[in-house]
């Protein structure tokens, strides 16, 4: 964090706002010493993409006028043995619809949507596996499409290359006012499900969050995509979210291998996301976006810094997005 804020020419007594995902806000508010007017916690790492767009009102509003966003996500630890083989226990509250047949992961709920949209538009396998075969590019593995077909499933349709494993990590970004900033936030979006369980919500979390931020995109494609993709159906939900295809036809601009990748029409996560570096904090993607408009990206520089961005995060009970451009 503190790279973050000597990266924004930010001091300590200007910022007044902070946003803690996966650490205690009143300790690193007590560690830096900073004097919040504005603090918000997540205690649900899906839940980030929405805060930020609350962060981001907090600046507009002109209520604060520098907040500090930091993610934390701890890297795995072991499971125990007795574990891996399920839990005894009761359920209750909104749990107990899903504990008795297992479903108590987020993995059973996006292969439930998964599944329904297959069924619905005929997206195959095979289209779906363009995402994690790009994003394994992108980071620089060898990942084929006879490997993804062969892989072990864990909820069908969604094999283990479908799923990002936990790496851990931080990240933190810093929101100021307009003014001699690189990059400026031009249109936020974010919305909630109607229900804690996803198959009640009459449409995808994304699409609502999205709808928000298309007066502002006026029907251009965004130079770049950072899109959450803890998992690989998350890609499909939120292309059509943010109307970069119709509904239902995602396949096609899958069953391309030039539309997303580095080089098309729209790139997703050219430095491989979750899916290709394992899963990280979900404000890594939006340190990626703000790094490749500034064009330091790195190895995964696009050929030239794009103008635009939209950081995409979130997808069963909760989704944020943002559009980024470059200033000047």
């Amino acid at each position: 964090m503190r790279a973050a804020l000597t990266d924004a020419g930010t001091a300590v007594p200007d910022v007044d706002g902070l946003l803690a995902s996966g650490i205690d806000g009143p300790s690193v508010a007590d560690l830096f010493g900073f004097e919040l007017r504005w603090r918000t916690g997540i205690t649900d790492r899906r839940e980030v993409g929405a805060a930020v767009v609350q962060a981001v009102d907090a600046v507009a509003s002109g209520r604060v006028r520098a907040v500090v966003c930091v993610d934390v996500l701890p890297a795995p630890e072991p499971e125990p043995a007795a574990d891996r083989f399920g839990r005894s226990g009761s359920a209750s509250g909104w749990a107990s619809w899903h504990a008795p047949y297992g479903a108590v992961d987020e993995t059973v709920d996006v292969a439930l949507q998964a599944r329904a949209y297959i069924e619905r538009f005929g997206l195959t396998r095979a289209e779906l596996a363009r995402v994690a075969l790009v994003a394994a590019a992108n980071a620089g593995r060898a990942l084929s499409l006879r490997e993804y077909l062969s892989a072990p499933m864990l909820a069908d349709p969604l094999c283990v290359h479908d799923h990002a494993a936990t790496a851990g990590g931080a990240a933190a970004v810093v929101l100021e006012r307009a003014g001699s900033r690189p990059v400026e936030v031009v249109g936020v979006g974010a919305a909630y499900a109607v229900s804690p369980l996803p198959e009640q919500s009459p449409e995808p979390v994304s699409e609502r969050a999205a709808a928000q931020l298309l007066p502002v995109l006026a029907g251009s494609s965004p130079g770049i995509l950072l899109i959450g993709d803890e998992y690989s159906f998350h890609v499909v939900t939120w292309l059509e979210a943010l109307h970069l295809c119709g509904a239902g036809a995602a396949a096609g601009v899958l069953a391309s291998a030039d539309t997303i990748s580095r080089g098309g029409a729209f790139p997703v996560n050219p430095h491989g996301g979750h899916l290709g570096l394992g899963r990280r904090p979900d404000l890594d993607l939006a340190v990626e976006a703000v790094l490749q408009m500034r064009g330091d990206a790195g190895a995964s520089q696009l050929a030239g810094p794009p103008d635009s961005s939209v950081v995409a995060l979130g997808g069963s009970l909760s989704a944020g997005c943002l559009l980024l451009r470059r200033a000047g």
